[in-house]
């Protein structure tokens, strides 16, 4: 059940750079504004930290630490709290090519399932023991 939950927590991760690179590919695509930087917007400059704490959080899973298991929640409610307020502020113009309809039809999609497997087994009472 470990290497299952291992390997889960590696594909999640695949899934969400994949999602970033596309993120990256499409604003690039699209270009910025005049007069704006990736960087020195609020929305990215958030995202940025989020993802970095998103993948400490995935390397705390694998290696089945405490802090992984109690930090994974309140992540996955910041990526949806900031992907919709991102929406809401700021919507984003998205070029629909092939790497669109994967992300979004594919990749997306798995990447939401594959974390419910893993909240899942999070929750799991048997689980519980393998967290130090």
């Amino acid at each position: 059940m470990t290497n299952i939950f291992k390997n889960l927590v590696l594909m999640k991760s695949l899934l969400f750079i994949l999602i970033v690179v596309w993120g990256g590919y499409n604003a690039t695509i699209i270009g910025a504004k005049p007069g704006e930087g990736y960087f020195t917007e609020i929305g990215n400059a958030l995202f940025m930290v989020f993802s970095i704490l998103y993948l400490m959080n995935a390397f705390f899973l694998f290696k089945l630490k405490r802090s992984g298991r109690l930090t994974f929640l309140p992540l996955v409610f910041a990526f949806v709290f900031l992907g919709f307020l991102s929406e809401i502020l700021n919507p984003m113009e998205v070029n629909q090519d092939y790497f669109y309809l994967v992300t979004f039809y594919i990749i997306s999609p798995l990447f939401f399932i594959i974390q419910g497997m893993v909240l899942s087994m999070l929750i799991a009472k048997d689980f519980h023991e393998n967290f130090h």
